[in-house]
């Protein structure tokens, strides 16, 4: 009689959706933060592409991040005393991932560091937010809509993009994969994408 099979592990756990208004604050701060870190390494990038396509790619993407950066400020949460950008932070560490995001010089490596460890992990946290919104903030969850849609079109823009270079020059795939890990590696030392909540409103009395 063949042995019981062993017992699943538990396996990873998903992006919890936020509750509080602390937490949602945290939450999309943190989305906001690395909306305009993109908008920014992006927009610097565009000019000094090689390919054509990629000029555009990246012009677009940097549009369309910061126009969403700014439509998600206007929800931020607004207590009595509380200046919004103090919610607008990323964790500890996030500007050593920005730093390799930005480091290649290659559209390859570029594209990969953003399309393939980034942003991916910026539209899975802006749709738990986006689930998780209550019926009060159907604003919020329909800004977050359209963010998620446009980011995920440009993701698969973004990675069409790369598959083409890549298709040219078989070699570039081990340096594309290579940037991405670098990115994935400094995301793991920092904890994650999104800050942690405040154990309290900011500028509350502790």
């Amino acid at each position: 009689m063949a042995a019981d099979p062993a017992p699943p592990e538990a396996g990873p756990t998903p992006v919890a959706v936020p509750r509080g208004a602390v937490e949602v604050g945290a939450a999309l701060g943190g989305g906001v933060w690395w909306a305009e870190r993109v908008f920014e390494v992006a927009g610097g990038w565009a000019p000094t592409a090689a390919e054509a396509a990629v000029r555009v790619h990246l012009a677009e993407l940097s549009r369309v991040v910061g126009e969403h950066a700014v439509a998600l400020r206007r929800h931020l949460p607004r207590p009595t005393g509380v200046d919004p950008d103090t919610w607008v932070r990323g964790r500890a560490g996030a500007d050593d991932v920005v730093a390799a995001i930005a480091a290649p010089t290659g559209s390859p490596e570029r594209l990969a560091g953003l399309h393939r460890a980034l942003l991916p992990r910026l539209v899975v946290a802006w749709t738990a937010l986006r689930d998780g919104a209550a019926l009060a903030d159907r604003g919020i969850a329909r800004s977050l809509g359209h963010a998620v849609a446009d980011l995920s079109a440009a993701g698969v823009e973004g990675e069409a993009l790369l598959q083409a270079l890549i298709g040219t020059d078989p070699s570039l795939a081990r340096s594309a994969a290579t940037a991405a890990g670098e990115v994935e590696a400094a995301l793991v030392v920092t904890g994650g994408l999104l800050p942690d909540p405040p154990v309290r409103m900011p500028g509350a009395a502790p």
